[in-house]
């Protein structure tokens, strides 16, 4: 006898893997967090923070957290508030939507 199909073709081709779900968890809650430090007057301190560790850290630490310290030299950059704003939010933007969890296809080709 055949096993009985707990949902359609179509249902399980278009299930969202954790790990989607989770890196947009991630995503969210670093740029939560950094407009928290954005609005509370500490981006300038995380950028002398940032800037002052060892160079392989400095590095590290660019990788992992990429659109957030971006977001960070561009804000506490000599730049015009405008730009400044602007840039920000386009990342934040940019990122979240790349960040947004999409249905993995399972189909034939």
């Amino acid at each position: 006898m055949s096993k009985p199909s707990t949902g359609s073709p179509a249902t399980e081709a278009r299930r969202m893997p954790p790990s989607s779900t989770g890196w947009f968890v991630w995503m969210t809650g670093l740029w939560i967090a950094f407009f928290v430090l954005m609005h509370n007057g500490r981006l300038d301190g995380l950028a002398s923070w940032i800037r002052d560790l060892p160079i392989v850290a400095e590095i590290l630490v660019w990788i992992v957290f990429f659109p957030q310290v971006l977001a960070t030299a561009v804000w506490t950059s000599g730049w015009s508030e405008g730009l400044r704003v602007t840039l920000v939010v386009l990342f934040a933007a940019g990122w979240t939507l790349v960040s947004l969890p999409r249905p993995k296809t399972t189909g034939r080709r």
